[in-house]
Parts: C-alpha cells; sequence; structure tokens
C-alpha cells in the first residue's frame, strides 16, 4: 500500500522588516546628502554651433559674470588646496585670523566650486594654479552680456601664463528645421 503524503504548505514570508529596512536607509540617506550648492553668479551663456564636449577633469574655468566680475574654479580638490595653500593662506596669516577659522576657510574653499576673484589678482590665481597641476586645461565660462574688455583680459591673462589654447564654453544652438 502507498502512503498518502502530506499536503505540503507554502510559506508566508513577512514583509514588514524589509520595508522597514529600505525605508531606512531611504531617509538615511536623504538626511545625509548635500545638495549642489548655488551658484554664486547666474551665467548666460551666448550660442554656438561647436558639438566639442569638455573634459569632466583638470580643467581650471575662469567665469566673466554680465557685470565684469571674475569667479575661477579649479576642478581637483588637491589643486584647489595648494591654491589655497599658496595664495589665500599667507593673507588670512597677515590678517591675524586663528587657526580654527583658517582651517573653516580651507574646508569652505575646497567644497566650493567657484570663488570670487578681484581683476587684478586673477593673473596671480590662475599662473599659481598652473603651478599646483601642469595638467588643467583652461576654458573661459563667459555670460552673453559680459563686456569684451573683461573676456579679453582673461585671454590675456591665459597667455601670460602660457596656457594659448583654451576653450570657451557655450550652449549648443538648437537648428530649426
Amino acid at each position: 500500500m502507498s502512503r498518502i503524503k502530506a499536503k505540503r504548505v507554502g510559506f508566508r514570508l513577512d514583509m514588514t522588516p524589509m520595508v522597514d529596512v529600505a525605508f531606512l536607509l531611504l531617509t538615511f540617506f536623504m538626511l545625509t546628502t548635500k545638495f549642489r550648492p548655488p551658484e554664486p553668479v547666474v551665467i548666460d551663456l551666448p550660442s554656438s554651433h561647436s558639438e566639442k564636449k569638455l573634459p569632466e577633469s583638470e580643467v581650471l574655468t575662469v567665469t566673466v559674470s554680465g557685470d565684469d566680475d571674475f569667479f575661477m574654479g579649479v576642478s581637483s580638490q588637491s589643486t584647489r588646496e595648494r591654491l589655497f595653500n599658496a595664495v589665500i593662506l599667507p593673507k588670512l596669516e597677515a590678517t591675524g585670523m586663528s587657526p580654527a577659522a583658517v582651517a573653516d576657510s580651507l574646508k569652505s574653499f575646497r567644497l566650493a566650486e567657484t570663488f570670487p576673484v578681484e581683476r587684478s589678482e586673477l593673473d596671480r590665481f590662475v599662473v599659481m594654479a598652473r603651478f599646483a597641476d601642469q595638467r588643467l586645461r583652461p576654458v573661459v565660462r563667459a555670460d552673453g552680456g559680459a563686456g569684451f574688455e573683461a573676456v579679453d583680459h582673461v585671454i590675456k591673462v591665459y597667455k601670460k601664463a602660457n596656457l594659448l589654447t583654451f576653450n570657451l564654453v557655450t550652449v549648443l544652438e538648437k537648428e530649426s528645421r
């Protein structure tokens, strides 16, 4: 005689702990994420037909706003730190800032993508950034309403630093068909 097989009972998986862990991770990442800081100045880029892409790393960017203000940015944090130590740190120490305030300034400088630069100091910053990293590729990012003199000043600074090839950042012009 054959044996009667017992009916298999399906098991039930409780999803509550998995959902709890998923939402715990979601809230953790939402609370610890740092959003991209707003840019110090809004730039309305001119349009062009060029489709050449800018490199994502090793970029030295000088931004010219519509008010002819200059902002400089370096893509590498280590280069930014060397630039801070060479140019900004002596100025802060000369004013008598405490070491804690200097360390805080270094931290905020390292995190900032761009920082304001005076017209008279732009050449010094560009040369020191070039000394910090020889592989930097110069880029000019100018507002469409920026004055010619300001953009020409940036080009002359690049020539003075022996950066003879540079990119101009533009917006791709949409072709109407």
